[in-house]
């Protein structure tokens, strides 16, 4: 369904008013999206205007609005070309949301098109035969109504029948999804795929074969050679039902089948355990195949029949062996639902109104603790093991709710490196933030907050990543996830380094952590608490070697400044704002600083006023720090700046943390190298720019200014500073 709205609009160069209808396709009206965490979904967003664009720089923004709260307007990655506009925006969990799209171009508001309910939350794909479809006594409804139904087209309110599985009656659906919508607080949405009395054979792809044929035989077809085989309609329409959302766009397949595979009228039908369990194996696995991603499957215990008739043994082990064997997970035992369960006053094969409730419960049951681990549970990943956890946080502990609230708006206390008659004045927004030096303490924020209010809450995600074998954690590298810290998190190249100095790997998602934050035991009680989790309790002491990118700058330089005997060295990597980076009080804590020459961030004011932050802190606090600028490059990092980065993380890690060091025994004192010890390099020049030969030497030796050259930790690292400034690349 479209859902059209028009705004009238006055396009540049146009002599007259002109109508414009934006038609959204996506999402359609009660959708329900995936979500990817306990608190945010990536939502798609398509769409068609009536009139073709040709505005430069146009936008599409979108927001959510609920009974109390709304989203602020989001740009949506993705682009609106000609008529068609296309993107995705993450947004909260939750719903229903009233969504609203607009189009803009220079602040003016071009088409607004809007659909009335979106859900953030959790699918499930359900298929089998008729105790999973709608052949149940009594019609069951949705009681809360966050519960919707996709039929291929359209998606609805989920009350019986459920659209796209067989049957005019009842199911278990709507008690089951109502269920998971009161635990998680998120609407559901169902795919129902069920056809009634179907045998697992009639599910198995086009041309799969068997020796006998199920009792009914209008999906199957007899061979020459005497052979059964499976003409495949079953399972073509359940895998495009499967595709009809992206990969990883339903939580998980609940399949409830086996009856008419168990104790048939004619034996001849009934189909061995051996072969059920065959069967559904191989339906598993090549749906997995055919839609491209590892989706988990539920397999309830289903054979019963009618009083007299409560089982077959053999099929519920072949059920069972799938739990076992780990290719499915465990679903209900439905045989177990008899008497008043089944429907006419217990004597048939299909669920009473009670039976369909009770069945939705255990469903819940078994679906709602595994839903939970999702987020949660321990997963093997490139030779190590992860955990996650998710914590909805304030805004308060943001570096930008601080900078708003707590920091002095002192200007005059800057130490002059922004010499404006040499640079020229600098952006208005960049005067008022010049001095980042806050020193603001845990009490001072905690009496703002009091004051001020914690502001809304944002979901933070964490991520832990231990190599496998290592008995005791010497170090944590702890990213932002800010810009490219989401993925150096998971670079093999990292994580085989990590391997080989027994590093764990910790990173943060989430504005109120990722750009900076308050207060600074924020990082070690996470710390800790995955420590307790890992079975890692040094994760609480250990030494950390910081890494923010951009605005995540705003992380490692000021933690650094707070904490410079917890950390071995941080590396600021294109800081959006340089000025961020001056933190005295990590003036003895390595540090690495590097800007792209083309960052346009490092033009604003000037890329002059930006590069003598550094020097500045080399001269008035004799920090130990560096500056490495990469020729022609933007605002994000390249594969020849990471050598550089694990250089420097090598290198401090060797000098900065004891070969002895026990963090199981609490705080490791950290070495603190002699300024002397090191080399020097010149700093890069804005003229002539681009890939330049700097002289190093150990400190004693360097013939330029000795008080503002960077400072390089030791000889191997100076020859692979020296390099990348001169190669543009480490090669070795």
């Amino acid at each position: 369904m479209k859902h059209t709205f028009t705004l009238l609009f006055v396009l540049l160069l146009a002599p007259a008013l002109q109508a414009t209808e934006l038609s959204l396709t996506s999402p359609l009206d009660y959708q329900v999206v995936q979500r990817t965490s306990p608190g945010k979904g990536l939502l798609r967003i398509a769409g068609e205007l009536s009139e073709a664009v040709t505005l430069p720089d146009v936008a599409m923004e979108a927001r959510l609005m609920g009974e109390k709260v709304q989203t602020s307007w989001q740009r949506v990655g993705g682009s609106v070309s000609g008529k068609k506009l296309a993107g995705a925006v993450e947004v909260p969990a939750g719903g229903w949301w009233r969504l609203e799209v607009r189009v803009s171009q220079g602040g003016k508001q071009l088409a607004l098109g809007s659909v009335a309910h979106v859900g953030i939350g959790e699918v499930f794909v359900i298929a089998g035969q008729s105790n999973s479809a709608n052949h149940g006594e009594e019609k069951q409804t949705t009681k809360i109504q966050r519960v919707a139904a996709f039929d291929g087209k359209a998606w609805r309110i989920a009350d019986d029948p459920q659209p796209g599985a067989s049957g005019s009656g009842g199911s278990f659906i709507p008690p089951f999804a109502d269920a998971v919508v009161a635990k998680e607080n998120v609407p559901v949405g169902i795919i129902a795929c069920g056809i009634g009395a179907t045998s697992v054979r009639e599910w198995l792809p086009k041309g799969a074969t068997f020796p006998n044929p199920p009792t009914i035989e209008s999906r199957v077809e007899k061979l020459p050679d005497g052979k059964w085989a499976s003409k495949g309609a079953a399972y073509d329409a359940f895998i495009a039902r499967m595709k009809s959302v992206p990969p990883q766009g339903f939580r998980a397949v609940l399949w409830h089948q086996g009856e008419s595979d168990a104790n048939q009228k004619d034996a001849t039908r009934t189909l061995s355990g051996k072969l059920y369990r065959e069967s559904l194996e191989k339906i598993i696995r090549d749906s997995r195949r055919a839609i491209g991603w590892e989706a988990p499957w539920f397999v309830a215990q289903a054979s019963y029949h009618v009083p007299g008739d409560e089982g077959s043994d053999d099929i519920r082990a072949a059920q069972a062996s799938l739990w076992k064997d780990g290719i499915a997970l465990e679903g209900p035992d439905s045989d177990a639902l008899k008497g008043k369960l089944r429907e006419r006053d217990g004597k048939g094969v299909h669920f009473s109104g009670p039976g369909l409730r009770e069945h939705g419960a255990k469903w819940a049951e078994k679906v709602i603790p595994w839903l939970d681990q999702q987020w949660t549970a321990p997963r093997q990943a490139s030779g190590g093991t992860e955990w996650s956890d998710f914590a909805q946080l304030p805004e308060c502990h943001s570096l930008g709710w601080v900078s708003t609230n707590v920091q002095s708006k002192d200007t005059k206390s800057w130490n002059g490196v922004l010499d404006e008659a040499k640079w020229g004045t600098p952006d208005p927004q960049q005067i008022v933030s010049r001095n980042w030096d806050w020193k603001v303490s845990d009490e001072q924020w905690r009496e703002v907050v009091k004051q001020k209010g914690e502001g809304k809450r944002e979901e933070v995600a964490f991520d832990l990543w231990l190599p496998e074998g290592i008995e005791t954690v010497k170090g944590i590298v702890v990213m932002s996830g800010h810009g490219s810290g989401e993925s150096l998190y998971r670079r093999a190249d990292l994580r085989t380094l990590a391997k080989e100095l027994h590093l764990a790997l910790f990173k943060f998602v989430g504005n109120p952590m990722q750009r900076g934050f308050w207060p600074r035991s924020l990082l070690s009680e996470h710390l800790k608490a995955f420590g307790a989790k890992s079975g890692h309790p040094e994760l609480e002491h250990a030494p950390l070697f910081l890494y923010g990118h951009s605005n995540g700058t705003g992380f490692s330089a000021i933690f650094a400044s707070y904490e410079p005997k917890r950390v071995w060295s941080f590396v600021s990597m294109r800081p959006g704002i340089t000025f961020q980076v001056y933190q005295p009080g990590a003036a003895q804590v390595p540090g690495l600083v590097i800007f792209g020459e083309d960052d346009h961030f490092l033009a604003r004011p000037s890329k002059e006023e930006n590069l003598a932050v550094v020097p500045a802190l080399r001269k008035n606090h004799r920090a130990l720090w560096s500056i490495a600028v990469e020729p022609k490059t933007g605002h994000g990092p390249g594969e020849k700046t990471w050598p550089l980065v694990f250089s420097f993380l090598r290198h401090s890690f060797a000098a900065r943390v004891p070969a002895d060091a026990d963090a199981r025994k609490g705080p490791v004192k950290l070495l603190v190298p002699a300024l002397e010890s090191g080399h020097l390099g010149q700093n890069w020049q804005t003229k002539p720019g681009g890939r330049q030969k700097l002289p190093t030497a150990p400190l004693t030796d360097f013939p330029g200014d000795k008080s503002t050259a960077s400072w390089l930790i030791n000889a191997d690292y100076a020859a692979d500073w020296q390099a990348f400034q001169r190669d543009g690349e480490i090669t070795k």
